[in-house]
């Protein structure tokens, strides 16, 4: 077969696969759709993206009993 000329089998496979491809990405779309339509509203943009108050207060000790030190560095036993 000449180097110019498409095999048309390939072609055949790469229309499939487009149109699975594009049928993921209008799933995906949908998907995210959903989702954006269960979060609840944040109210105005600077509402967002406001600052979260953490108190200076030490939490209980028995808080951490039994977690691992996460990280890059954490402590080795």
């Amino acid at each position: 077969m000449p180097s110019n000329t498409i095999d048309p089998t390939a072609l055949a496979e790469a229309h499939r696969r487009l149109a699975e491809l594009d049928r993921a990405v209008d799933e995906t779309r949908l998907a995210l759709a959903k989702l954006r339509d269960c979060l609840p509203s944040c109210g105005t943009p600077e509402q967002c993206g406001s600052p979260i108050e953490i108190p200076d207060s030490q939490y209980d000790p028995a808080m951490w009993h039994g977690a691992e030190d996460e990280g890059i560095g954490g402590h080795r036993h």
